[in-house]
């Protein structure tokens, strides 16, 4: 029973976390980590996502003991919709930006795509897309 309720309520403050995408101004959020690295998530678009909907976001991870400064990027940019963002972070964090010149490249590529109208935008889950 203790079990059930520990879930319950881990899923309860997951989705508080998720419902806080815009108003958390870092913009940075844990996503489900592998076996061997932490993963994180940044979004670069806050103000403009809120009237879009579409977020754009790099992904960048940090293997179990290494130092702060020695993060991979995992995924330069990616166009993903709200709710599959939402299903996807797991809990804000303050710090673990990373200088946007790679998102920043990756994100001018995707505007090109399809004659300047952008790529593919994901709308499952991050993980996915992935």
């Amino acid at each position: 029973m203790h079990r059930i309720l520990w879930l319950i309520s881990c899923l309860l403050a997951s989705n508080a976390f998720a419902s806080d995408l815009a108003t958390h101004k870092a913009g940075i959020w844990a996503i489900e980590s592998t076996e061997n690295m932490s993963r994180r998530v940044i979004i670069h678009n806050l103000e403009s996502a809120a009237s879009t909907g579409v977020f754009h976001i790099e992904v960048i991870g940090r293997k179990h003991g290494n130092a702060a400064w020695q993060v991979e990027h995992l995924v330069r940019h990616m166009a993903i919709t709200e709710k599959a963002l939402k299903a996807s972070v797991k809990t804000p964090l303050n710090k673990g930006a990373v200088y946007p010149e790679s998102f920043n490249n990756a994100y001018s590529s995707w505007q090109k795509e399809n004659d300047g109208k952008g790529g593919a935008i994901c709308d499952t889950s991050l993980i996915e897309c992935m």
